[in-house]
């Protein structure tokens, strides 16, 4: 009974920590870096927050008959090898946020470039805009 007990407050703990990691954020309000020296390694130095977001570049928005398609191409600008979270804002015609594409790569090489097609959230008729909401740098898994 305890077993069970402990393993359903593990349950409810995560995931009430997950639901509150989930709320919006304004664009551009949570570009974070997170270096190994956050995370117990006393080798790596903290670079800048506008670094992460300057390694990410929307290529190409477009709306289609169902979901936006967005293409970004993702660098790895520093030494060491990176995992990449990136999510993209997707406004419609008259800046209205109209839906996200999600971005993850869990391994980039020093210096690696890579080019995705991602699809939108959320279907949007007419002109789009997509501009980087948020961009982390994470140790690699």
């Amino acid at each position: 009974m305890k077993r069970t007990t402990a393993g359903v407050l593990l349950a409810v703990l995560t995931l009430s920590l997950t639901a509150c990691s989930e709320e919006k954020q304004p664009a551009g309000s949570d570009v974070i870096q997170t270096s190994a020296a956050e995370t117990g390694s006393a080798t790596a130095s903290v670079a800048p927050e506008a670094d992460v977001a300057a390694d990410v570049q929307v290529m190409k928005c477009e709306s289609t008959s169902y979901t936006p398609k967005v293409t970004i191409e993702v660098t790895n600008s520093t030494g060491e090898d990176a995992r990449y979270a990136v999510t993209i804002a997707i406004k419609d015609g008259e800046g209205k946020a109209s839906g996200e594409a999600l971005f993850a790569k869990n391994r980039m090489t020093p210096g690696q470039k890579v080019t995705e097609e991602i699809p939108g959230d959320t279907p949007v008729k007419g002109k789009i805009s997509c501009e980087v909401a948020r961009a982390k740098r994470l140790p690699p898994k």
